[in-house]
């Protein structure tokens, strides 16, 4: 591949795309500053940017890379675990890094902003690593320097042959490495302040992300707030009249079925995306969503998705397997998200 930037985010994906995953390369698409090198089974099912790279390998493949950067004997590799991997991605796929001076780690279920802010030249010469979080690494947005020294800081976590065997997700990414990396002095480390402080800044180095219940992570004010991915850029405001431009949007609680209702089957490239505490969509503004009974339709949501869950496992107690099958098609569709 063709290097366009400084910047590659290595982002490996088994499995089935959620239909929310276009919204993570549209907005790729809108930063030409950076490269996606996409190592899946399958490409997603729509057109992709000019800076994604489809690398397709398979679960062994992928698990054969892993073994062998870290000398270890893995049975399986997949889903969250595959996280604990990240601060061994630039050995394990430097075949691929060798133009790139920076690689970095990610999420899909995030938004970017307009990440020239934040990759400005003068920033990425002074600095080995960045991460969007003021107290550990973040494992929805890092970038490292892509030479010996940080490629091989992972091997420096406490215990990480134990973790890496360990088939629970064991957070290596963020609090171990944050605790390795600091350990080495040389290594320059640049992270925001508090999101609090950044929300007071023109432009907000942290990314909003939204918890399990509908909150803003870090952040104590529990104001409704409203982000929108506006043409390449994301914009916070909330109930007080904060208004920003940050990072990104990472919507890491917003993936119950009931958060992409006005999610239609086929998303064409828009101008804007909203995100709240109702999900995908919703009030077109911080006020209207004050005013919206968000937390009564979301404890109406909370339980009807239990009794799903509780009438699901009933039925698969009570049908034999096809029959189980066909009333979960009929009543629960096909599980798009």
């Amino acid at each position: 591949m063709n290097r366009r930037s400084r910047v590659a985010f290595i982002v490996p994906y088994l499995g089935r795309w959620p239909v929310w995953s276009r919204l993570f390369f549209e907005s790729v698409g809108a930063n030409s500053g950076i490269d996606i090198l996409l190592f899946c089974e399958a490409a997603p099912p729509f057109p992709l940017p000019l800076n994604v790279a489809v690398i397709q390998i398979s679960k062994a493949e992928l698990l054969g890379r892993l073994s062998r950067t870290t000398g270890l004997q893995l049975s399986a590799v997949s889903g969250h675990k595959l996280c604990d991997f990240r601060p061994y991605f630039g050995l394990c796929f430097s075949d691929y890094l060798q133009e790139f001076e920076f690689w970095g780690f990610c999420d899909i279920d995030l938004m970017f902003g307009d990440l020239q802010k934040l990759l400005d030249p003068r920033l990425l010469d002074q600095l080995d690593v960045f991460t969007a979080h003021d107290m550990q690494i973040a494992g929805h947005f890092t970038i490292l320097r892509n030479n010996d020294l940080v490629n091989r800081v992972g091997f420096e976590i406490e215990d990480w042959q134990a973790k890496c065997l360990n088939p629970q997700t064991m957070l290596m990414e963020e609090l171990l490495f944050s605790k390795a990396l600091r350990a080495h002095p040389e290594i320059r480390l640049e992270s925001p302040d508090s999101l609090a402080a950044e929300l007071k800044r023109p432009f907000c180095r942290f990314g909003i992300t939204f918890g399990f219940a509908g909150e803003v992570a870090h952040l104590e004010s529990g104001l409704p707030a409203l982000v929108v991915w506006q043409n390449g850029t994301v914009l916070y405001s909330d109930t007080a009249g904060s208004k920003t431009e940050v990072l990104y949007v990472h919507f890491m609680g917003l993936k119950r079925w009931w958060h992409w209702l006005s999610f239609g089957q086929r998303q064409e490239a828009r101008e804007s995306h909203r995100f709240s505490q109702v999900g995908y969509g919703g009030p077109v503004s911080a006020t209207g969503l004050a005013r919206f009974p968000w937390k009564q339709i979301y404890a109406l949501q909370t339980q009807l998705q239990r009794s799903k869950s509780l009438l699901g496992g009933l039925s698969r107690r009570l049908l034999p397997g096809q029959a189980f099958l066909r009333f979960r098609r009929l009543i629960f569709g096909r599980g798009r998200y």
